[in-house]
């Protein structure tokens, strides 16, 4: 499973865990109802790597232990074990391929794990076979784990005493995934001393009916769209290319930032506040100002703990450029092993360089037309993120500039169908839902404060009763949309 946009977590796991955990009284009972709940829903996706999660947690818990502040010698080898995990279990086909020892599609390492795994069924154990050989959501798990050692170096965190608490902040089952990358320094006290209201549930629930809405109805549907091109070969001309170019450029944000909208909205249900990890980042104006609005928690995980360790900016500009190098060869390895990751992260870093040394010039640009040229450039890094392979890259690099024709037949049908959805997901990608959700709240008294917020007036329950019937109606549009069916896998899982 581990999908939140499954039937069976919607209407069987999420509401029996959300029904124990809020009829449990203190919050070590619940800890303990989350944890399980967390635990189980691991298992329900890779059942044969819950063992090594949760021995690695106990691990890298007694390695917390040890980590004493300002002695460096103590952080490397929690370091060094959790990036040699990530890069076996990430990387090793990568890399053996890179040398001849295994084909080009590797395999080797999951190869491995489906014997050891036929193995274990053999002697009674009845485990699904995995279909890839990385456990899910290890890369945002490893990145939790180094934070957490870093700041205990740091002295900016104290270790966890209690194991329970150190695997429920890991293994916390709406984050688990795919983020966002939640700092122990950030949730660590939350653990023991969070509290939970009727209006944190209610805003949860909101938040996450919203996130379920972008994933199933908008990111799904738009990946039909990317998928009927590619199919018909329709995305191999001009139109088509940058059609589909588009197409993809509104899965990968309603894909993303809706499974962050449902994370951060089940955490509220239970008492949690996770990090924001988007803020609207295609109404940027420049490449740096995208990526600090995209992924937040992975661009300030690379800035604290790679780019200003290695000197940031502070040791002259070749120094600076050279920093910029490693944060974005690893920013692209951190989302794949393979070429076109590399050339992904390459790309950006060669935009950002160049954008640095002329910012003075571009700001004298009219918004709109920094603001377009930022987005072209934007959708062409989604196109060598969305290719795996560089052969396919070419083809689709090659048709965006017109090798291959301008027009195929068909597309024009399939244009004009998609206009709907190509008009709603503009008008997602801008404030203008914010500002209608603030518009309305404010006219029916939903922002003041005081005393005066626990106040029941008729604008209050009007509000609430408009905002729990558009949660039941985006809850109808996606089961419709689910029955049936199931929802493509997000893109972030993978990672």
């Amino acid at each position: 499973m581990v999908e939140f946009a499954n039937l069976v977590f919607l209407y069987l796991f999420l509401p029996i865990v959300l029904l124990v955990y809020h009829l449990m009284p203190g919050i070590k009972k619940r800890n303990t109802v989350l944890l399980v709940a967390s635990l189980l829903f691991y298992a329900m996706g890779q059942p044969v790597y819950l063992g090594l999660i949760v021995l690695l947690s106990y691990v890298n818990f007694l390695l917390g232990l040890s980590v004493e502040k300002g002695k460096f010698r103590t952080l490397l080898l929690p370091v060094a074990l959790n990036v040699a995990v990530l890069a076996l279990f990430k990387y090793l086909d990568f890399f053996l391929g890179i040398f001849g020892l295994v084909s080009n599609d590797g395999g080797f390492l999951l190869s491995m794990i489906k014997s050891l795994t036929n193995g274990l069924n053999h002697i009674g154990f009845s485990f699904v076979e995995p279909t890839t050989a990385l456990p899910i959501g290890l890369s945002f798990y490893t990145f939790q784990v180094i934070a957490y050692m870093v700041d205990i170096y740091r002295g900016e965190s104290e270790p966890e005493s209690y194991f329970k608490e150190f695997l429920l902040y890991l293994t916390l089952f709406p984050k688990l995934v795919q983020g966002p990358i939640a700092r122990y320094s950030h949730i660590g006290y939350q653990l023991t001393e969070r509290k939970t209201n009727y209006r944190m549930v209610f805003d949860g629930a909101q938040r996450f009916a919203i996130g379920l809405g972008k994933k199933v109805l908008l990111a799904d549907y738009c990946g039909k769209v990317v998928a009927d091109l590619a199919v018909s070969q329709s995305d191999g001309n001009l139109i088509g290319a940058w059609f589909s170019a588009l197409m993809f450029f509104f899965q990968i944000y309603f894909d993303f930032s809706g499974y962050t909208d449902m994370a951060i909205g089940l955490g509220m249900t239970f008492g949690f506040r996770l990090p924001e990890n988007f803020n609207l980042p295609y109404t940027s104006k420049s490449i740096t100002e995208f990526w600090r609005r995209w992924h937040i928690t992975l661009g300030a995980f690379f800035r604290d703990y790679v780019y200003i360790p290695l000197g940031g900016n502070r040791k002259g500009r070749p120094r600076q450029i050279l920093n910029m190098l490693a944060v974005w060869l690893l920013t692209g390895l951190w989302h794949g092993a393979g070429w076109s990751f590399v050339l992904w992260g390459l790309y950006f870093f060669a935009l950002l360089s160049v954008e640095k040394q002329i910012m003075p010039r571009l700001e004298t640009w009219k918004g709109w037309l920094r603001h377009l040229t930022t987005m072209i450039l934007v959708i062409v890094g989604w196109v060598i993120f969305s290719h795996t392979d560089i052969a396919s890259l070419g083809k689709a690099l090659g048709a965006m500039i017109g090798i291959g024709g301008v027009w195929a037949p068909g597309l024009g049908t399939r244009l004009l169908n998609s206009l709907p959805l190509m008009l709603v997901c503009f008008v997602g990608i801008t404030p203008i839902p914010r500002m209608l959700g603030s518009i309305w709240s404010g006219l029916l008294g939903m922002q003041k404060k005081g005393k005066q917020a626990s106040v029941i007036t008729p604008g209050r329950v009007v509000y609430l009763l408009s905002v729990f019937g558009f949660i039941c109606l985006l809850l109808w549009l996606c089961t419709v949309s689910l029955v049936g069916a199931s929802s493509a896998p997000s893109i972030y899982a993978g990672f």
